[in-house]
This record gives structure tokens, sequence and C-alpha cells, in this order.
């Protein structure tokens, strides 16, 4: 994986005026098989969540759909959106990370664990994957909302300890943290 992230990195950068499309359509193809999936699954428990911090480094609009859920497990897959000022050269990033994660527990406090990949697009062209991860607590403000009842709270709030692993051209962890405050939506 290493070397096939650095040959894309030296890709990337040899075409001054085809990095940006050429990173683009990288990640169209990145991101389509796991959004389809989501598309696919019918499970009908969606959020969207703004983080403080988090995965996609200052902040992120985040969206998630349950893929998978067992008696006290459910199985989420999630994407995000997020600005991020990078330094004069590279200018700002467009940082877009794809999650996948398990809330572990019942009622109203969950565990969370999660993993996934961050891509990031500069204004300037530049490529950059991160290694995303996640190892938090999620608190519902009322009952579990994965139970068929009348009194389901959409509101929820969740607390992270969230490492950027970088691993293309050496192995560097930037440790991070995030706060999210999010709203469930059912059909």
């Amino acid at each position: 994986m290493i070397e096939y992230g650095f040959l894309l990195q030296r890709f990337l950068n040899n075409g001054k005026q085809t990095r940006l499309p050429l990173a683009m359509v990288f990640l169209f193809f990145i991101f389509s098989c796991p959004l389809q999936l989501m598309a696919q699954t019918d499970v009908g428990k969606k959020s969207f969540f703004l983080e403080l911090g988090g995965s996609g480094g200052l902040g992120s609009l985040n969206y998630e759909q349950r893929l998978l859920e067992g008696e006290n497990y459910a199985l989420w897959g999630r994407i995000g959106f997020s600005l991020a000022p990078i330094d004069r050269n590279n200018g700002t990033g467009l940082v877009f990370p794809l999650m996948g994660h398990m809330l572990l527990g019942r009622d109203k406090h969950f565990l969370e664990i999660g993993l996934g990949q961050g891509a990031t697009v500069t204004t300037r062209g530049q490529f950059f994957l991160l290694t995303t991860s996640s190892l938090g607590y999620r608190f519902y403000l009322q009952k579990d909302p994965s139970k068929t009842s009348s009194n389901k709270q959409k509101w929820f709030f969740r607390i992270a300890y969230t490492p950027l692993i970088s691993y293309l051209l050496d192995f560097q962890v930037q440790h991070w943290a995030g706060l999210s405050f999010g709203l469930n939506l059912w059909r």
C-alpha cells in the first residue's frame, strides 16, 4: 500500500495542469463503492452530525447510515466533508473522511470503534491520504433509537479519540480528538 500511495502521489505531482481533475476522478472511484452500499441498504437509520476536530481535521459535516444491526451492536458507514487550511504552498484542503464504525452497547450509552480513510485534495492540486480511526463514546439523549418505540430520541452527542495516521512517505500518528452533536433521521 505504501508503494501504491507513493506512486499515486508522484503521478499527481508530475502533471501541473491535470493534478486536480485526476485527483477528483480518483476520489470518485474511492468513494463510489461504499456510497453504493449505503444507498442499497434499507435499514432506514441515518444521521447527520457536526464534528469539531475529529477525522476531518478542524471540523467536519458528516452523514452516516446504519448498515447492519444486532441486539447490542450496530455497524455504520460514514462520509464527511471538511475544509482545512494547510500551508502557503498547498492552499486549502478539501477533506473527505470515509469510515466504517461499530457501536457497542444498549439504551443510551455506546462504545464507538471506527476505522477509515481520509482523502484530501488541496486547492493547489496536491493529494494526500490518511488513515482515520476512532475510539469514543456516544450518548443518545433518550433511549436507544434502534428500538421500535414512539419514544425515539433524535439527538446524540459523541466524544472520541481520533488519531490521524499518515503512511505514504513515512509513518506518523497525529493525536487528535473529536466532539460531535448530531441528529438521527428515520423513515
